[in-house]
């Protein structure tokens, strides 16, 4: 699990760092080799972008689930539980002066 854990952190870090420039520098490098025409510059950048967009989405999903995940397997006390605490002890404090 944590091999693909880090593997999904270094693609969407390589995506979080993706930027137009970048694209559109990267696209010019495959012009100079050969391997695009210019005409096609501007849907290459837009695909580019939204890949990265999209790899950014999912990794903020992922890391948001696995944080969940780890919370809830420590177990620890959520906002209800102590706010339902509070109430109790208020209730008890509230009985005791009263008696």
């Amino acid at each position: 699990m944590f091999e693909t854990l880090d593997k999904l952190v270094l693609a969407g870090l390589g995506a979080l760092t993706m930027t137009r420039e970048r694209a559109e520098k990267m696209f010019d490098d495959y012009v100079n080799k050969g391997q695009a025409t210019r005409e096609a510059r501007s849907g290459f950048v837009k695909d580019v972008m939204d890949s990265a967009e999209r790899t950014r989405a999912e990794l903020q999903k992922l890391i948001a689930d696995q944080v969940r995940q780890t919370v809830n397997g420590l177990h620890l006390a959520s906002k209800d539980d102590v706010e339902r605490l509070e109430r109790k002890i208020d209730d008890l404090l509230t009985k005791k002066a009263g008696e």
